[in-house]
């Protein structure tokens, strides 16, 4: 699988909803998939900020919950969630973190 990032209105509705019960990530194909807010924090990070915050969840509905390649993450918080997922759009052959840098030069 070459996925680098799934909207939650994909993985959640298939095989790979798992991941809500593994705040750590998912493993699939050699590769680390973790649940992202729309700022690119992990589950851990959402959840501490909320707290601070006084939220009772994370993630709040309605907002994005997207599935990345933790590899990919810092470069999600850097270019913010629309930049990074019309990167990933418009450029189809981005396979790694070092490539998707070089598209963005």
């Amino acid at each position: 699988m070459k996925a680098i990032v799934m909207t939650e209105e994909y993985w959640a509705n298939s095989q790979f909803s798992i991941a809500r019960y593994y705040p750590t990530g998912i493993n699939i194909d050699g590769h680390l998939y973790i649940i992202v807010d729309k700022k690119g924090r992990d589950i851990y990070e959402a959840s501490a900020a909320a707290e601070k915050e006084g939220r009772e969840k994370a993630i709040m509905p309605g907002e994005p919950a997207d599935l990345i390649r933790s590899d990919f993450q810092q470069l999600y918080r850097e270019l913010g969630r629309e930049a990074f997922l019309r990167t990933i759009r418009d450029h189809p052959e981005i396979e790694n973190p070092k490539q998707m840098r070089e598209v963005l030069r």
